[in-house]
């Protein structure tokens, strides 16, 4: 009997040993797990099938939006992005547009929570980028912006990209590469990443976007 009840002891203390690590594994895993990889869901309008014409709108998952944004394939007729316009090399099947309206918008809400321990020794870095463009020499623009802000919901920090002029662009349609980083601030606790297109010419808003992305790095 002593035996066998030592056995079976050793056996739930194994269990217990295995278990608790287990236990620590999962719960240290969130403090890494946003490092190194884009934030952003469905930053490249690739969650769905984009629109195949100009006056369609594919609301594109992920994101909150307002006026006409949509996901819209590429090279579709009426002047859009192709595979052979300027943009990013790796640029899937879509990206956004801003649809039938003076003014659309998405955005998105990134919870930092898992890195706040991180975050709050302030040594935590973020690059910010997207793809922005639009049509030929019009002034129709995008802008991308990420705000951070603070448990109270106060702004804490903010860096905005575009928008791309038709001078920059030479009056070529097609996407161009922004990016910036810097220090999350120590008392952020989530992002805000905000797309907007503005009509300035024209019945469509050729505001255009894709691959927008936020990564965390890691602090040494």
């Amino acid at each position: 009997m002593t035996h066998s009840y030592r056995y079976v002891a050793a056996i739930i203390a194994t269990i217990g040993t295995l278990l608790l690590g287990t236990m620590l594994a999962v719960s240290a895993a969130p403090a890494t797990s946003q490092f190194g990889r884009n934030l952003v869901v469905n930053g490249g309008a690739e969650a769905d099938v984009g629109a195949s014409s100009d006056t369609q709108i594919v609301k594109p998952s992920g994101w909150t939006t307002t006026g006409q944004f949509t996901a819209v394939q590429y090279g579709i007729p009426g002047g859009f992005p192709d595979r052979n316009s300027p943009g990013p090399r790796h640029r899937g099947k879509n990206d956004f547009e801003g649809g039938n309206a003076a003014r659309s918008t998405a955005t998105q809400t990134i919870s930092l929570h898992p890195s706040l321990a991180a975050i709050k020794t302030g040594t935590v870095r973020y690059t910010f980028s997207a793809w922005l463009g639009s049509w030929s020499n019009q002034d129709d623009n995008a802008t991308a912006t990420v705000t951070f802000r603070d448990a109270s919901g106060a702004s804490v920090g903010s860096a905005m990209l575009g928008p791309v002029t038709p001078a920059q662009r030479r009056d070529v349609t097609g996407l161009w590469y922004r990016s910036r980083s810097g220090r999350v601030p120590k008392t952020a606790t989530r992002a805000i990443v905000t797309i907007v297109f503005t009509r300035y010419e024209g019945t469509y808003n050729d505001g255009s976007a894709d691959n927008i992305s936020l990564v965390l790095t890691a602090p040494k």
